[in-house]
């Protein structure tokens, strides 16, 4: 098989659309060194619990904090840089406390 023969050969089974891995492999080495995902991830656990026991759906939590259900499907990745507000919308919302804090 030539080398020409090869690449059409392969071409036919590339796919149309182009491949997300790059964008993926940066994404994971993000995580490793920026400690904020470590804690929105948490974060999404605690909430798709919440939202599994209240038997609420994306629908329910965005209408309850004033957004849109993508960006709840968004926080559920837990990829999401939260702001304190978000995290007291989310806190209201599905009335749990997600930060536990202390005043000296």
């Amino acid at each position: 098989m030539t080398q020409e023969e090869a690449i059409a050969r392969l071409s036919r089974y590339q796919s149309p659309t182009p491949s997300k891995w790059r964008e993926e492999e940066e994404k994971r080495r993000r995580a490793k060194t920026e400690g904020w995902l470590k804690y929105s991830r948490r974060i999404a656990i605690k909430i798709a619990l919440a939202m599994k026991q209240q038997n609420l759906s994306r629908q329910d939590v965005a209408d309850r904090m004033g957004c849109s259900p993508q960006y709840v499907s968004r926080l559920l990745k837990g990829e999401e840089n939260l702001s304190l507000e978000t995290i007291c919308k989310l806190e209201d919302a599905l009335n749990i406390f997600i930060l536990q804090y202390e005043f000296a």
